[in-house]
């Protein structure tokens, strides 16, 4: 072998070498930055998840403020609140959407991330882009987590319930949701005396019994949630008596005694950390038909006794101010309807407390 072949060779060798240098680079670019960017990606589409629910969580919590912009405004909030692999998200990263009409809201996250083995290759940076798009639906279908009173119909109307059937002051009419209940958004009233006088009937004290236990089950599903899924059009029985001491303690011990959230506007509690749009003293209860129980009307008659079937038609979101003199009080936050339908399996709400199923959704 002469001097020429072997340069030939060594040349041959250091070609063949940086070669595969430059592969084995692109592979480690492979494995290690692709990993990365997909790391980055999955933390992007848990920003957008936030965002978007906490966009069409307002069209169940915050039911007096104007939309589109207060779903734009949170759930641009949630996403600048939030980081992409330690990197603050910018405003403009986010572009939020807001489909009043359909209660949807579809935010999109884009995030630049640097690169490192394939900066060798000339690649500096790397955009990622996610879209998450979620929904409050118009409807309830259930709920795992129900206070056990009755909120009638005609709740917040004027002159007693069959007056207010007649003037159709009804919280729900014909499956929906009426505007006599929106503009009731915010207001006070009483979900449950423990006056006698103010009783439906003997014995009647607008409880529901919705796990059959007695008064024990009653205060714990005050202070936590009935142990039973709650369906819409479903009925279920009265709880008689007027259980003062029962309903006294199921409600300290959901909301303290004193109360530590109180009440601020739709929407907005105070607590101990703040406002918040959320409180422990938001609560939902299941609302009576009042003007469609057979024999009610005209004359206020409510049965006597232990069989007597309530159908549920909605829900009603209250925030629970607590007990005021005899009456368990309350401020109507929101109003869902079970609609024409019917109520669904548990596993179709969401898993929401709420009733009205908050979900993310896929368009495609």
């Amino acid at each position: 072998m002469n001097m020429n072949t072997s340069k030939k060779q060594e040349g041959f060798v250091l070609a063949v070498l940086a070669i595969v240098l430059v592969a084995l680079v692109g592979f480690l670019a492979l494995a290690v930055d692709i990993g990365v960017l997909y790391s980055a990606r999955t933390s992007a589409q848990g920003v957008a998840d936030a965002a978007a629910l906490a966009g069409a969580f307002t069209f169940i919590n915050d039911t007096k403020s104007p939309q589109p912009q207060t779903a734009s405004d949170n759930a641009l909030q949630v996403a600048l609140n939030n980081s992409i692999l330690g990197q603050p998200v910018a405003a403009g990263d986010v572009n939020v959407n807001v489909d009043t009409a359909n209660r949807r809201v579809t935010v999109d996250v884009q995030s630049t991330q640097n690169t490192y083995f394939a900066r060798a290759l000339g690649v500096q940076t790397a955009n990622v882009g996610v879209e998450a798009v979620a929904e409050a639906a118009p409807n309830s279908t259930g709920t795992a987590c129900a206070k056990p009173w009755f909120i009638p119909n005609t709740a917040l109307g004027a002159g007693g319930a069959c007056p207010a059937c007649a003037a159709n002051q009804v919280l729900i009419s014909g499956g929906q949701v009426t505007a006599f209940a929106r503009n009731s958004f915010g207001r006070e009233f009483r979900v449950k005396s423990q006056d006698p006088s103010s009783r439906l009937a003997p014995g009647q004290f607008y409880a529901i019994d919705l796990s059959k236990g007695g008064g024990s089950d009653y205060r714990d599903n005050i202070a936590n949630c009935a142990n039973t899924y709650i369906r819409c059009l479903d009925s279920y029985s009265v709880l008689t008596g007027n259980k003062v001491g029962p309903t006294q303690q199921g409600v300290k011990d959901l909301i303290g005694n004193p109360p530590t959230d109180t009440w601020a506007s739709v929407g907005q509690y105070q607590t101990p950390n703040g406002l918040s749009d959320t409180s422990k003293a938001v609560v939902l209860a299941p609302i009576w038909d009042t003007c469609g129980a057979s024999g009610f009307c005209p004359a206020g008659d409510f049965p006597t006794g232990t069989n007597v079937p309530l159908q549920i038609i909605g829900f009603a979101v209250i925030f629970l101010d607590g007990i005021q003199g005899n009456d368990v009080v309350a401020h109507l936050i929101n109003v869902s309807s079970c609609g024409a339908g019917g109520g669904g399996l548990p596993g179709e709400t969401g898993g929401t407390v709420l009733s009205i199923p908050l979900r993310l959704v896929r368009t495609q």
